[in-house]
């Protein structure tokens, strides 16, 4: 009996760790925990502004670091779904790229719950 099965070579290959962390910078019509609401326009405004004007990463508002920058930052264009959560369409997203193994460690372990738009603002009351 003549056998039919074919050896194939199978090759492997392993994908590197990116090290990269996607964090809700600002959603629109939504309250941030400063009690603060953004419309779409503001949110989107705010992000190419950050886009053209630094878009340099610090930690905690205190130090510079080249720990990590930022890789991209945009808004999204539609509602999307990101694991469990349902990201709202105009949000403001940032995705982290981390170059030190300590600092992406402790994203990995969820030290870090987000990121700020770290800016000024003209505030305008709403009555309601």
């Amino acid at each position: 009996m003549k056998n039919n099965k074919q050896q194939i070579q199978i090759a492997k290959a392993t994908e590197p760790v990116l090290k990269q962390a996607l964090y809700v910078v600002l959603e629109p019509e939504v309250v941030d925990t400063h009690g603060d609401i953004y419309d779409h326009a503001e949110v989107r405004k705010a992000c190419h502004n950050f886009n053209s004007s630094h878009a340099k990463a610090n930690l905690f508002h205190l130090i510079e670091t080249d720990g990590f920058k930022v890789a991209e930052s945009y808004c999204t264009p539609v509602d999307m779904q990101l694991g469990e959560h349902i990201i709202k369409s105009g949000t403001w997203l940032v995705n982290l790229q981390f170059t030190d193994d300590a600092l992406w460690t402790l994203a990995e372990a969820g030290e870090f719950s987000g990121v700020s738009i770290g800016a000024m603002a003209y505030q305008t009351p709403v009555e309601g």
